[in-house]
Parts: C-alpha cells; sequence; structure tokens
C-alpha cells in the first residue's frame, strides 16, 4: 500500500473469490484485542474504578464512559476513571480517534484494568489484518468504508 510515494506498507495478500482480497501486514500487532480483568474491591462501596492502558502503560487522558454511555469522565493522568454508581454493566474507552466498548461480565466487578489492543493512529494503517478489497466494476471497495473509481487523468479534480 502506497500513498503518495511516502508510506509503504508491506505486506501479503490472499485471493478470497473472483472480486475480493484480503490484505494482511507483515507487522501485526503485540495486542490484536482489548482484554480486561476484574476484581471486587470491598473497599470500593459505591464506586467503579477503571483504569485503561495499552501496552506502553497508562493511557492518561481518555475518555471513558460506562453502562451504555449514561456515565463518563476523563481519565487523569494515571489512566484512571472513578464512577459513583453500584454496577458496571459495559465501559466504552475513546483515545485519539480509537474508540471501543467492552461488555463486564460481572455487574459487581467495582476495580477495573483495561488493555487495549495496539492503536494504531496514523494516516495509513500499520496494521493490516484481513483488510477486505473488493473489485466491483470499475471500483475498488476498500473494507465497505471507502469506494475508490478508476478514472482517466484528463479527469482529475484538483490542480
Amino acid at each position: 500500500m502506497d500513498v503518495g510515494g511516502e508510506s509503504v506498507v508491506k505486506g501479503t495478500w490472499n485471493k478470497l473469490s473472483n472480486d475480493t482480497i484480503a490484505l494482511n501486514t507483515y507487522n501485526q500487532p503485540e495486542i490484536p484485542k482489548t482484554t480486561y480483568e476484574g476484581k471486587v474491591n470491598p473497599e470500593l462501596t459505591g464506586k467503579v474504578k477503571i483504569k485503561i492502558s495499552d501496552k506502553n502503560g497508562a493511557l492518561g487522558f481518555a475518555n471513558v464512559q460506562i453502562n451504555d454511555k449514561k456515565l463518563g469522565v476523563g481519565a487523569n493522568q494515571n489512566g484512571i476513571a472513578e464512577f459513583e454508581t453500584e454496577s458496571i454493566k459495559n465501559v466504552h474507552y475513546s483515545f485519539l480517534g480509537q474508540e471501543e466498548t467492552i461488555e463486564i461480565d460481572n455487574p459487581n466487578y467495582n476495580n477495573i484494568e483495561v488493555l487495549i489492543k495496539d492503536l494504531d493512529i496514523n494516516a495509513v494503517p500499520e496494521f493490516l489484518t484481513n483488510y477486505k478489497i473488493v473489485v466491483n466494476g470499475k471500483k475498488l471497495i476498500m473494507d465497505s468504508e471507502y469506494i475508490y473509481k478508476k478514472t482517466n487523468l484528463k479527469n482529475k479534480q484538483w490542480k
């Protein structure tokens, strides 16, 4: 994958069907999936404490929301957010454009540490894992988010 000759991402591709390929970069994330560890801490009566971190440490000032985004706060510089609530259903975080909701399997957990998947915040993705590209006539459909059309250079729209 090459954007303007500056950013090159190397990897492999597999043909999935007549019109679809899947791209995989050689460089894959160390932590491909977000996980959490929850505990019941008797000292936190009526409170839930959540720590958000990645492989490099705490994510200070991440936005943290709980219980279907009904309550939300910004984490402190140590990645810790505290809520006045008795139970928890899910945790939603957002940090530098990456966001995700994590379902909590025990509503009584009140001390939760979330380890998020590797951040991929570059303009050109660092990691591609089974990234699908579909060729439909003269269009490239990339992960159903972007559509690129083949065009003649005479039809360029910028100068």
